[in-house]
This record gives C-alpha cells, structure tokens and sequence, in this order.
C-alpha cells in the first residue's frame, strides 16, 4: 500500500500520526524530519529554565520509541526538496541518499521559523544573537548563558514575556525592547498589559516600550542604539518577534499560499491529496499558532484521512501566558463591535468584553481573577453553541 507521509515531527506531525493509528493500524505511515525526531513540547521550552530543565530532559519520547509505539517509518536528518502534486511524488535528500517516496496522501506539518530581523543581520553567525524556536536552539543558548550576564531580549508578545520570566532568575540585567506600548499588546487590554509589565519590573527586568532597536554596533562588546537617543550595551541579543510559517516548498509545487499554506475546512489544499495544518498553515483565513487549535485539527484530518470526511470546528480555547507572577489567560475577542467592562483588583484584573446586547465574545483574566476562566469559557462556549 502506498503510505501516508506526514512532512514535520513536532505538535502538529506526531499528535496527527497518533490520532491516525486510534483509526488505522495498518496503513504504512512515513514521517519526515529535519532534525533528530525526539518528540517533546515546545512550549515547555520557554519555562525550562526557571524549571530547572535540561535540554534532554524536555524530550518526552526519543524518535525510537516514537517509531514502534506508531509502527512508523520516521526520517531523520531529511529534507523535502520537491513535491510532484500529479504523480503524488515527493524527493528528499539526507547525507548519504536521495531517492523519491509514492504517497497515497502527504500532510504539510512543518511549523514556522522565526521572522527576520534585518538590523540584525551582521550578529547572525556569532553567539551574541540567539533565536529559540525548537530544541536545538534552546541547548545552543544553554550553552551560552553564563557569558550573558546583561541580555536584551526583543518582543514582548507571549514567548517574549515567558522568557523574560524565566531567564531572570538565571541573567543578572535583562531589558526588554518593544515597538509595543506595553506587553501582550494585540492579546489584552491595556490595563492587563500595563499591570503584567509593573509585575516584571518589581522582578528587575528593564522595559523599553514604544521603542525601536536602531542600531547595534558590535565591534566589542554590544551598544545596541534606541529610537528616543537611548544606549544600552549588552552581553547578548534574544529576538522573540513572531514566527513565520515555512511554506516554500508549497509555493514550489504550485500549492496555494497567502500568509501560510491556504486549506479548506477539511484541511486539504488546492491539490488532492496534500493537507496542511499546524503553525504552517491558513485555516478559515488565519494563522493559529497555538497548541489548542492544533490538536482540534490532528483530530480532525485523523478521521479525514481514515476516510470520515470531518470538517474542523474550531471551539473557544483560551490563551494562557506561563508567567507564574502574573498570570494571564485570555480568549480574545473577534473583530466586532463592542467593548470591555473591567473588574480590577489590586491583585489581577477581569475584563469582559460584550456585545451591544451584553453577549461575552471574548475576555482577559489576570493574577487572582484567572480563577473566573472556567465560569468565562463555558459563557464563551455556550453561546458559540447557540449561535
């Protein structure tokens, strides 16, 4: 039989090969990977450090054992270099061979890389710049952490706040750096934000909001240049900006992209017999780079491909920032016309934000009033039933 060929081994690639062996036990099932293949939680890795966790101690199943458990083929250390759509072919090269691989189906489970930061092109082949995207950039800055005794880290959406925290118990002056005027910005309301960055300073961690990384002369030790005339020297840069879906092999075979790899309800591109889904692709118009969405949809395309045609149906699942000083847990609202009602403590904040006829479309829960997330999501969830 032909198999079915999942390209990525992270959240996405192995929760999907799981979920299609409960249906299928027999179908050959090949998965391909650019790097050792161990399977662990990404997210994990942005509170590693304040756990005291070791880059090998964040696999949670080594890429042998992944093997038998789902009677898999798994390809290490392998590139995908071309898709043939009509011969439902695919090419890959590693160090020792090439060869081409038949598929009966082929999922584009290939997550997203860290978006570019131009200004700081001339540090990228140095250990002064560092990305954290997988596990290998994490045990890469590991390695380099005791000459970072001052980091400026750039970002302050989730992953930057969560390294924030966590590296501050291990790097003695931390600043970050954010066009933003205040952490979280496209996920909570100001007074959220506001109170999660009053939080962080109390830590000792520097905030530079509203403001713009001009300039980085590094001809010695880093003088990174700040719009408003600022200078701060460094021992290190961390960029946590965003990531960007990988999608250049899909545009090379003619698959349809816009921001990340375009699909229909049922997960399927414009070409038979290829799905896309996880930090890749772009599923109802939008990019949904979190875990949740993910695992909806390997249940999802699992049924699909064992021949139950199921659309995804996404349901409401919250957000939640691992910032155990401040937590926030936030379902944000769409785009439509409304406002928030806030209830602020001393100690955390909860904002609701309605419609003009006082239904919940979304909400953002902090510090002591995340103990309302259960009682806001079922609101949530009920009138997603309804409507």
């Amino acid at each position: 039989m032909k198999p079915l060929i999942i390209v990525g081994t992270g959240l996405a690639g192995y929760n999907l090969a799981k979920e299609f062996r409960k249906w299928d036990t027999t179908t050959p099932l090949i998965l391909i990977t650019q790097d050792n293949g161990h399977f662990y939680s990404k997210p994990q890795i942005s509170t590693a450090l304040a756990n005291a966790k070791a880059p090998t101690q964040l696999i949670i199943t080594d890429v042998n054992t992944m093997a038998l458990q789902l009677n898999a083929k798994i390809l290490t250390h392998t590139q995908v270099t071309a898709i043939d759509c009509d011969a439902m072919t695919i090419y890959i090269e590693n160090e020792t061979n090439t060869q081409e691989i038949v598929y009966r189906d082929l999922v584009l489970a290939m997550g997203a890389s860290p978006k570019p930061f131009p200004t700081l092109n001339a540090l990228a082949t140095n250990n002064r710049h560092f990305r954290i995207n997988n596990l290998q950039d994490y045990s890469n800055f590991i390695d380099n952490i005791d000459n970072l005794d001052n980091l400026a880290l750039i970002g302050s959406g989730l992953v930057g706040c969560e390294f924030a925290h966590d590296f501050r118990k291990r790097i003695n002056t931390l600043h970050v750096i954010t066009p933003d005027p205040h952490p979280l910005y496209r996920l909570v309301p100001a007074c959220i934000g506001e109170a999660l960055q009053h939080t962080l300073e109390k830590m000792g961690i520097h905030f530079h909001t509203s403001t713009l990384l001009c300039h980085v002369d590094a001809q010695t030790s880093l003088t990174l240049s700040l719009t408003g005339a600022k200078e701060i020297k460094t021992d290190g840069i961390l960029t946590a900006i965003g990531l960007h879906p990988n999608t250049l092999l899909a545009k090379q075979a003619s698959i349809h992209v816009k921001q990340g790899i375009v699909v229909d309800d049922y997960l399927q591109t414009n070409q038979s017999h290829i799905y896309a889904f996880g930090d890749c692709a772009q599923i109802q118009g939008i990019c949904r780079q979190y875990v949740a969405p993910l695992l909806q949809c390997a249940r999802a395309l699992a049924q699909t491909l064992c021949g139950k045609k199921t659309a995804i149906t996404f349901v409401p699942s919250p957000i939640m920032l691992k910032v155990s000083a401040y937590p926030v847990v936030v379902n944000p609202p769409p785009l439509a016309d409304g406002q928030w009602e806030y209830d602020i403590q001393s100690d955390g904040i909860k904002a609701l934000f309605k419609d003009p006829e006082g239904s919940l479309l979304g909400y953002a829960l902090s510090g002591s009033q995340i103990v309302h997330r259960q009682e806001c999501l079922k609101a949530l969830s009920e009138k997603e039933l309804i409507s």
